[in-house]
């Protein structure tokens, strides 16, 4: 078997070519529910080249994939995430009979299929040595150079990388910085991911120019096409691959 491309490959290409990877925010949430296996699938089914998650820690220290730091939103639970442990959390609904899924659960899912990037959620509630357990889990998988992996932390981005050379990590930024190539190399980042509104071709230019991709959430309308379209970034992540990803390729 072939093995698959690493990432740190995929976006030299996209870079190369103007064709950017288009990654299934949360799966594909405009089908199915957000996070789950079932999104998960969807978005792979549909052709993405990559896919998005969130993870957080239950309190025995599980790996969950799950966006936010309470239960409330996305399950029928309640509270923190990091305050119940993986029985509990596997016992709650997700959305249409659907479980909270584990991280390993999801690589074995991506493995050979599509590349994967990781969110972790170390604002506004920290956890401390949540970058040495995925990036442990990562080894584990022999998936490091397949997975990217992304914080609004930039401290937790600088120790992903400290951790674990191959692995591609970007820093999540929501407003347009004064200086974005300084802020990933003090996160010693290999992406700029912002939103698509805080993008402008200027800062594609001067990211691709220092050697780093830019990743772009969540672009969802034609608006937000159109954008992408003046700007090329690198990758491209929206809620709604089914019509954005031929949009977007057309």
């Amino acid at each position: 078997m072939t093995p698959p491309t690493p990432l740190r490959d995929l976006y030299e290409r996209a870079r190369a070519t103007g064709r950017p990877l288009i990654g299934g925010h949360r799966g594909n949430p405009a089908e199915a529910p957000e996070n789950t296996l079932a999104s998960f699938r969807s978005a792979l089914d549909l052709g993405v080249d990559m896919i998005e998650c969130d993870v957080h820690p239950s309190s025995d220290g599980e790996l969950m994939v799950i966006h936010d730091h309470t239960l409330d939103r996305t399950t029928n639970g309640s509270g923190l995430v990091v305050q119940h442990t993986l029985a509990e959390l596997r016992q709650l609904d997700a959305g249409r009979g659907e479980r909270l899924p584990l991280l390993r659960e999801l690589l074995e899912l991506v493995s050979g299929r599509a590349g994967l990037c990781i969110e972790l959620k170390q604002i506004p509630i920290a956890y401390p040595g949540l970058e040495e357990r995925v990036v442990g889990l990562l080894r584990e998988h022999q998936l490091v150079e397949q997975i990217a992996v992304i914080s609004f932390l930039h401290s937790s981005v600088r120790r992903l990388k400290e951790l674990e050379p191959d692995l591609q990590v970007g820093i999540l930024e929501g407003a347009r910085p004064i200086d974005p190539v300084g802020l990933m190399r003090g996160a010693l980042a290999d992406i700029y991911a912002p939103h698509y509104g805080a993008m402008d071709p200027e800062l594609v230019r001067a990211v691709h120019a220092a050697g780093g991709s830019v990743g772009v959430w969540t672009v969802d309308d034609e608006q937000a096409v159109a954008w992408c379209r003046a700007c090329r970034p690198d990758s491209v992540f929206t809620n709604r691959p089914r019509e954005i990803l031929p949009a977007l390729l057309q």
